[in-house]
């Protein structure tokens, strides 16, 4: 693979020469060009008669335009609630999980979690089909096309479609939102039809390479770690058992012995590994300010025994906290690595009251019972890691609509660092053609689904200068006039305007609100 220094060399070599490009265009006067800053527009003629033959089934573009509208008016209301839903959300996450300014600009290279590669594929694409479409609908209602064009940034980065604006205002309101709707109906469609292909024919192909749970994750210094293994390992033995499902896992490590080394079989990226692993409950996260902190205890510290209780999986720790109170000075042992093996800590801690810690921060799953109890201030993790069945994956990505649960997952898959996909985790599955092919189709396809989804979404929300805003208006201003008969064209306008530019501001603010909110919060704290 390039090297990052090689990467970056490359990166800044292509904008050196598009660099001198941009100073010769400007030098040469060419009506067909245009410039805004370092992005190129190409104007031409061309494609007007692709255009024409393909917008000739006049029948059928109506009857998509139609269906259009309506799609993207349920569209305009589900993903401006969602917006809505979102600026709630933004009172309660932490201030460092709140998105940043570059994770609400879908472009590639700027938003950290899209792909360059294939974020500048899939957006092309999806920019292309939207303005296309845009272009196909204008000239099915008898608009002039003034021109089309290309934009490029080093490489073309999207296509522009340009009605003549003037006949575009005198249409009627129906004929005008078919061309405003034919542009995220046709990225929307285009998302579904590969999530399709992506989900049944390519996630539904894999085949696990060998049974066993997968880990996704595991806790910095816990026993997994020290031991090197790496996340998107998976287990195929415990301690003698064969691993084939989850329920053998936790069946396998139910019980384990603190401070005893169990003896563990791995596979990772085509390899079959054993390894000594010390067993117990692994300390995840220390809350600061807390009774664990406090004392120095940290993450990947393994529990042995509290109180004399001896800790071999959560129900035993759970069982020896509930048996203190709040105020409670108990005696905490656990197994911490240093030089170079895990040594044995004894400590004295005094306790907090769980009810006041979970009224402060965690009210919805606070419990009368709480009031007393000792808390200690620490979250654990049986073994220090995230073990999931081999097939999780596959399983949720082919059937994204089998619950809200996993079509929210399918969605938020870049937030989840799974696309592309790592190297690792692709290595856990035969699939059905080489797999060099493979992956990078599967990646194409994901990408060209997500970004043809945030487009079109994007683009119905009832605010000007997008599509849904001229839709909006239009739907806006044929209500005002059938409520108000004998009000005057420009009365009919000028209300209609109005309530969308309200929904416009509206739509902004709550955009900066998810920005702003949470960092308002930080400061206030």
């Amino acid at each position: 693979m390039m090297s990052s220094m090689s990467a970056l060399l490359l990166f800044l070599i292509l904008i050196g020469i598009w660099t001198f490009i941009i100073y010769i265009l400007k030098r040469k006067k060419n009506e067909s060009l245009s410039m805004w800053g370092p992005i190129v527009m190409w104007k031409t003629e061309r494609g007007k008669k692709l255009i024409g033959k393909i917008a000739r089934k006049e029948k059928f573009w109506k009857a998509y335009a139609d269906f259009g509208i309506v799609l993207s008016l349920v569209a305009m209301f589900a993903t401006f609630a969602l917006i809505l839903w979102n600026v709630q959300l933004t009172f309660k996450i932490s201030p460092e999980n709140a998105p940043s300014p570059q994770m609400l600009i879908g472009l590639p290279g700027i938003n950290p979690i899209i792909p360059v590669g294939y974020g500048i594929l899939a957006l092309a694409i999806a920019i292309i089909v939207h303005e296309f479409s845009h272009g196909i609908l204008a000239m099915v209602g008898k608009i002039k096309v003034n021109a089309l064009g290309l934009i490029f940034f080093i490489v073309p980065i999207g296509a522009f479609v340009e009605p003549d604006e003037e006949e575009l205002e005198k249409v009627s309101r129906r004929k005008r939102s078919r061309v405003f709707a034919a542009g995220p109906t046709s990225n929307m469609i285009l998302a579904f039809v590969c999530a399709l292909v992506f989900s049944s024919l390519m996630m539904g192909a894999l085949s696990p390479r060998t049974d066993g749970v997968v880990i996704t994750g595991e806790v910095p210094d816990s026993p997994f770690d020290i031991s090197g293994v790496k996340a998107w390992s998976a287990i195929t033995s415990f301690n003698g058992i064969e691993i084939n499902d989850m329920d053998d896992f936790e069946h396998a490590t139910e019980n384990v012995n603190p401070g005893e080394y169990y003896n563990v079989t791995v596979f990772y990226k085509g390899d079959f590994s054993n390894m000594s692993i010390l067993g117990g409950v692994v300390v995840a996260g220390v809350i600061k300010g807390y009774p664990a902190y406090e004392a120095g205890m940290k993450a990947g510290d393994v529990l042995y025994r509290i109180n004399g209780t001896e800790i071999t999986n959560g129900s035993s720790f759970s069982h020896a906290m509930n048996l203190t109170a709040t105020g409670e000075e108990i005696n905490v042992e656990y197994y911490r690595y240093e030089n170079g093996t895990f040594e044995n800590h004894s400590i004295s801690v005094v306790l907090d009251d769980k009810y006041e810690y979970y009224e402060k921060y965690d009210t919805g799953r606070n419990n009368e019972d709480f009031k007393g109890r000792g808390f200690l201030g620490l979250s654990t993790l049986p073994m220090g890691i995230k073990p999931i069945p081999v097939d999780y994956y596959p399983q949720i990505l082919a059937h994204p609509l089998s619950s809200r649960k996993t079509l929210f997952f399918y969605i938020a898959l870049p937030f989840a660092g799974l696309s592309p996909f790592p190297e690792a985790l692709t290595a856990l599955y035969d699939t059905p053609f080489p797999s060099q092919m493979f992956w990078p189709l599967a990646n194409a396809f994901y990408w060209l689904f997500w970004l043809n989804f945030a487009i079109g979404t994007f683009n119905v929300l009832p605010a000007v200068p997008l599509d849904g805003g001229y839709i909006f208006r239009d739907g806006i201003s044929l209500i005002t006039k059938k409520i108000g008969k004998k009000l005057k064209e420009e009365s009919v306008d000028r209300i209609s305007s109005s309530i969308t530019m309200a929904f416009s501001v509206m739509v902004l603010l709550a955009i900066l609100a998810m920005l702003v909110i949470p960092r308002i919060r930080a400061l206030l704290m």
